[in-house]
Parts: C-alpha cells; sequence; structure tokens
C-alpha cells in the first residue's frame, strides 16, 4: 500500500492540530502571573513578599528552618532541613494559586495576583485552600 499526497497532508494537518490543541490548554491552564508570595506558618501569614523584587530569607520554626528564595519572578524552596526534602525538589511557582508546602514544618507558600488583571468573581469562587 502506497501513502499518497492526501495521506501525508491529512497526518501533517492531524499533528499540526493536536500540537494547536496542547498549547491552547496549557495557556488557558496557566493562571495569571502572580505579583505577591504569600508565606504562612500554621495557618497565619507570616509575610507577604512582592515576587519582582529579588531576595533570599530564612523561615525558623522550632529550631528547624526553610530558605526561601524569590529570583526572576519565580520563588521556590532552596532549603530546608525537614527530613522527606519534598519541598526544595519542587519546581518554582510564579502564577496565581500555584504552591509549595512542607509539611514537617507547617509551612505553605502560595502566588497572588493583587494586579488589575484578576476578576474579583474569580477570586471569589470555589475554595481557595483548606489546611488542618
Amino acid at each position: 500500500m502506497k501513502i499518497k499526497k492526501g495521506d501525508i497532508i491529512v497526518i501533517v494537518g492531524l499533528i499540526l492540530l493536536s500540537f494547536g490543541i496542547n498549547f491552547a490548554i496549557n495557556k488557558a491552564m496557566s493562571g495569571y502571573e502572580g505579583d505577591m508570595l504569600v508565606v504562612e506558618q500554621n495557618g497565619k501569614v507570616i509575610k507577604k513578599l512582592p515576587m519582582d523584587k529579588d531576595t533570599e530569607f530564612k523561615v525558623e520554626y522550632g529550631g528547624h528552618y526553610n530558605t526561601i528564595v524569590i529570583k526572576d519572578k519565580k520563588a521556590y524552596m532552596k532549603k530546608a532541613d525537614c527530613q522527606d526534602q519534598i519541598c526544595t525538589h519542587m519546581h518554582p511557582i510564579d502564577k496565581e494559586g500555584q504552591s509549595i508546602i512542607c509539611l514537617p514544618h507547617r509551612l505553605f507558600l502560595e502566588v497572588e495576583s493583587h494586579g488589575d488583571k484578576k476578576d474579583k468573581k474569580d477570586k471569589e469562587d470555589g475554595i481557595d485552600k483548606v489546611v488542618q
């Protein structure tokens, strides 16, 4: 069976369509760029930092620590002395709603957007987070 010119056009068209759909889905799910990093410990906000200012700081809790870095408008956990180290292996966060959590130290980092891009209705929809 020979592949005809029309078959190649259909195959290339389907491949391009699948890439287009993938791009559209990723773009729609990516969220808004956040401009504020909120740091909570034990359910209480301990710091709010702008994402556009590079900084590094240490959060201590019960004799343990986490080092948080904001660089190039992305936040990540650089160091922690917890046993599992899951928080230090998470990808940097920069979009609204993304978070990094260190369960042993009860630390929660979340990116928020306080700019004009976000509609108030979107902010009020649904449950934000539940921590016990």
